[in-house]
């Protein structure tokens, strides 16, 4: 029987990150977020995978020296950075999680940094920011915590000037209207403080509605379905030798038991989990993502 999806608020998702990023980083790359492979051949690892994203991201933004952009949903930090180094632009981001913040902030300075990065504490859906004081802004697999999607793009609509663009990335669903998720799916996405997945044509509207010019949106399912089974295989490894919190025996459970079964329920082992994820991919996706690129019109 299917259930349904679980509606994250900020601050649950805050308190999950505050959890879990320096682990799910470390699983992903250091970035926190969906990697890019070209296809079932390359074997390139997640650090760059994941940088191979951020650059995607980072170009279709093209912002320049002197212009002032918002992160919106910075988690560790590492894509607003990359931006900035890349293009001289000054740059805010935000994060409901303190951690991320925290974490930001250091790799801000690490990279000496300050004088025109940083990042604090702000939800999507009030942001602390006047009218017209952003550039562009970039929100990197952030409004995916998010039920009301048109919601979040009004305010981040709100804060970036007119000629300002917004590029994003967002989980999709083609299933089909009324049809219920599977329920592995959906403690998937919920054992991560996920909203539901919107239908892949969705943005036409949502754009619309937050008085947004929709650019593009380009559906990079097949580039990032590997994400999931290597961010699974990582914590599982990491689960190992080192003692994880409660969300990450969580989101390590949604499949089974990991290490300790019963004689009902028997662990799962590395060739058992391999295979599954192995015959996941191989099926068509029904749950995907999409880059989305949008700019606000002139007056």
């Amino acid at each position: 029987m299917s259930v349904d999806y679980q509606n994250p608020t900020p601050e649950s998702v805050g308190a999950f990150y505050d959890e879990v990023n320096t682990i799910v980083a470390y699983a992903q790359g250091g970035s926190m977020h969906y990697g890019y492979w070209t296809g079932p051949d390359d074997d390139t690892d997640f650090e760059t995978a994941g940088i191979r994203l951020t650059d995607m991201m980072i170009e279709r933004l093209a912002a320049r020296s002197g212009d002032r952009v918002l992160d919106v949903g910075c988690g560790p930090g590492g894509p607003g950075v990359r931006l900035a180094q890349a293009s001289g632009a000054e740059l805010v981001g935000i994060s409901v999680s303190e951690n991320d913040v925290r974490l930001a902030n250091e790799k801000a300075r690490a990279a000496d940094l300050t004088d025109r990065v940083r990042f604090e504490p702000a939800n999507m859906l009030d942001l602390p920011f006047a009218d017209e004081s952003f550039d562009h802004a970039m929100a990197l697999e952030s409004i995916v915590h998010v039920t009301d999607r048109v919601r979040a793009l009004r305010e981040i609509a709100r804060v970036v000037r007119p000629g300002g663009r917004i590029v994003l990335t967002d989980f999709i669903t083609h299933e089909q209207a009324g049809e219920k998720a599977d329920d592995t799916i959906v403690k998937v996405y919920d054992s991560w403080r996920t909203a539901a997945p919107v239908p892949a044509d969705a943005y036409e509207s949502f754009a619309e509605q937050a008085g947004l010019v929709l650019d593009e949106v380009t559906d990079i399912t097949d580039n990032v379905k590997y994400s999931g089974m290597w961010t699974y295989l990582a914590l599982r490894e990491y689960a190992r030798s080192n003692p994880v919190p409660p969300e990450v025996e969580r989101i390590l459970g949604v499949f089974g038991p990991v290490f300790n079964g019963t004689a009902d329920k028997p662990a799962l082992s590395d060739e058992q989990v391999v295979q599954g994820w192995q015959q996941l991919l191989a099926k068509k996706q029904v749950q995907g993502m999409i880059i989305v690129s949008a700019h606000k019109p002139q007056a």
